[in-house]
C-alpha cells in the first residue's frame, strides 16, 4: 500500500493536481504547438513532392517513400512511444520527441540527396513516434474526465486548421523561394516552432512517470513493429506497384505475426504484468468499441480525398494549389463542426453526436457522387466537401473522448499511442482499398471516366460508414456499463 502511495505521488498525476488554471492552459499550449507542426508537416510535403523529384531527381518509388516513410515509422513506433512515457515521463519523452523530431526536420530540410532524405523522413516519423503519444497522455494527466471534451474539441480545431493551412503555406514558401531554398523551406519551418516547444515543455509540463509504470516490453515492442511494418509496407507499396507476390506473402504474413504478438502479450502480462500493451485494455468495453468505430470511420476521409485529388487533379486538371483551395470547405466544416455544432450537440445528446457525424458524412459521400456525374457542378461539390468536413468535426472529438476517457492513468501513454497507431494503420487502409476499387473502375483517361470511377467507390465507403455507425449505436449503449466493464 505504502509503495503504491509512494508510486502515486512521484507521478506526473500528482504533480499536475496542483497546477492553477493559468498552468495547465499554457502546459497545453506547449503540447498543442508540436501537435501542430506534426500535422502541418505532413500536408506541406504533399505539395513538395514535385518540387523535390525535380531537384533531387527522385524516382517515382523514392518519392513514395518520402511521404510514406514518415507514416510508416510514425505509425510502428506509436505504441512504443507511448509507453516510453508511461515508464520514463511524459514530459521527459515529449522533449526527447520534440527535439528529435526537429533536428530530423533540419536534416531533411538540408538532406543532399533522395537517400539522405528518405532516411530523414524515417528518424522524424520515429521523432514524431516518442512526440504524440505524450500530447493525449498529458492531455489525460493535467485534466480531469469532464474537462477533457473540450481539450479534446481545442485540437480537433487546431487539426482541421493545421491540415488546412499546411498545403497553402507549403505552396507560398516554395513560390517565395528565399535564399533560394525552395521545397526546404517546408521541413525548415520546423525549427522555430520546436524550439518554441520543447522550451515551453521543459519549463512548464509536469514531471514525473506514470503511476504504477514499468520497463518497457522490449520483446513485446519488436513483435508490434514487425507485425505493424508488415501490415502497413504492402499497403502503401501494393497498389502502386500492382501487388507483386513478396508483398502479398508480407500482408498475408501479418495474420500469423499478429497471433503470436497477440499470445506473447498476454503470456508476459500473466507472468510480469508489464506486457507493452495489457491485454486487459481491450476488455475495456468503451476502448474496445472506440478501435473499432475509429477502424470503420478513419478509412473514409482518406480514401475520399485520395479520389477526389484523381477525379479534379489528373481528371479535371487541377494544380496542386487549385486542389488545395478546394478542399478548404472541409477544413472549415471541420472547425464548424468542433466548434459550433460538436458542444452544442454533445450537451444535448452526448455519444449520440457520432452517428449524427456518421450521417453527415454519408450525406455529403452521396452529394459528392451528384455532383460529379455527368458534368462537375461545383456549388453542389462545394456544398459536399463542407458537409464532409462538418462529419470529421462531428466525429473525431467525440471518438476519441469516447474512447479514452475510462482508461487509467497508468496506461495513459500506450492507450493514446493505440489510439493513434489504430487512426494511422485505418487510414493507410483507406487509402489502399480506395485505389484499388478505384482504378479497377477506371476505363479511361478522359475526365468523365475519372468521375465514373468514383461511384465504384462510393458503395466501398458507405459500407465502412454503415459498420461505423453500428459500432458507434453500441458506444453509445456502452456508456451505461461501468468504466471496467
Amino acid at each position: 500500500m505504502n509503495e503504491a502511495v509512494s508510486s502515486a505521488e512521484g507521478s506526473a498525476h500528482h504533480a499536475a493536481a496542483s497546477y492553477s488554471h493559468r498552468r495547465r492552459t499554457l502546459a497545453l499550449v506547449a503540447v498543442a504547438l508540436a501537435f501542430v507542426i506534426d500535422l502541418l508537416d505532413t500536408t506541406i510535403v504533399n505539395v513538395a513532392v514535385p518540387s523535390i523529384g525535380s531537384t533531387l531527381h527522385a524516382s517515382r518509388a523514392a518519392l513514395e517513400w518520402i511521404v510514406a516513410g514518415y507514416a510508416t515509422s510514425f505509425a510502428v513506433l506509436l505504441i512504443v512511444g507511448g509507453r516510453l512515457g508511461d515508464s520514463h515521463g511524459y514530459r521527459r519523452m515529449f522533449l526527447i520527441g520534440i527535439a528529435a523530431f526537429t533536428a530530423t526536420s533540419v536534416a531533411c530540410g538540408l538532406a543532399p540527396d533522395t537517400p539522405s532524405l528518405q532516411v530523414a523522413r524515417l528518424l522524424q516519423g520515429a521523432g514524431a513516434a516518442l512526440m504524440v503519444p505524450q500530447v493525449m497522455a498529458l492531455v489525460q494527466v493535467m485534466y480531469p474526465p469532464d474537462e477533457r471534451y473540450k481539450v479534446y474539441t481545442v485540437f480537433g480545431f487546431l487539426g482541421g486548421f493545421s491540415a488546412a493551412l499546411g498545403p497553402i503555406v507549403g505552396g507560398l514558401l516554395i513560390d517565395a523561394n528565399w535564399l533560394g531554398l525552395g521545397w526546404r523551406l517546408t521541413f525548415l519551418i520546423n525549427l522555430p516552432i520546436g524550439l518554441l516547444s520543447l522550451a515551453a515543455g521543459a519549463v512548464l509540463l509536469p514531471p514525473g512517470r506514470g503511476v504504477n509504470a514499468v520497463a518497457v516490453d522490449l520483446r513485446g515492442a519488436a513483435l508490434s513493429v514487425l507485425s505493424l511494418f508488415a501490415l502497413l509496407t504492402p499497403l502503401i507499396e501494393g497498389p502502386s506497384r500492382g501487388w507483386p507476390p513478396g508483398l502479398v506473402l508480407m500482408l498475408a504474413g501479418t495474420v500469423p505475426l499478429g497471433w503470436a504478438t497477440w499470445r506473447y502479450l498476454r503470456a508476459r502480462q500473466a507472468r510480469h504484468g508489464d506486457a507493452l500493451v495489457d491485454p486487459a485494455l481491450f476488455r475495456r468495453r468503451k476502448v474496445a468499441l472506440g478501435l473499432l468505430c475509429t477502424l470503420c470511420i478513419n478509412p473514409v476521409m482518406p480514401g475520399y480525398l485520395l479520389v477526389l485529388t484523381f477525379v479534379l487533379q489528373t481528371g479535371r486538371g487541377l494544380s496542386a494549389a487549385q486542389m488545395a483551395y478546394a478542399c478548404a470547405p472541409i477544413a472549415m466544416g471541420a472547425m464548424a463542426g468542433i466548434t459550433l455544432l460538436g458542444p452544442r450537440l454533445n450537451r444535448r445528446i452526448g455519444l449520440r453526436t457520432l452517428p449524427v457525424g456518421i450521417a453527415a458524412s454519408a450525406a455529403s459521400l452521396c452529394m459528392s457522387a451528384l455532383a460529379l456525374r455527368g458534368g462537375l457542378s461545383w456549388p453542389l461539390l462545394v456544398l459536399a466537401q463542407f458537409g464532409m468536413g462538418i462529419g470529421l468535426g462531428l466525429c473525431g472529438p467525440q471518438l476519441s473522448n469516447a474512447t479514452l476517457r475510462d482508461v487509467p492513468v497508468s496506461d495513459a501513454g500506450v492507450a493514446a499511442g493505440l489510439l493513434t497507431t489504430v487512426q494511422q494503420v485505418a487510414a493507410a487502409v483507406g487509402v489502399a482499398l480506395a485505389g484499388l476499387v478505384f482504378f479497377r473502375g477506371l476505363d479511361g483517361a478522359s475526365a468523365a471516366a475519372y468521375q465514373h470511377a468514383y461511384l465504384f467507390v462510393l458503395p466501398l465507403l458507405l459500407s465502412l460508414l454503415f459498420m461505423g455507425t453500428l459500432g458507434a449505436v453500441r458506444l453509445g449503449r456502452a456508456s451505461a456499463y461501468p468504466a471496467g466493464g
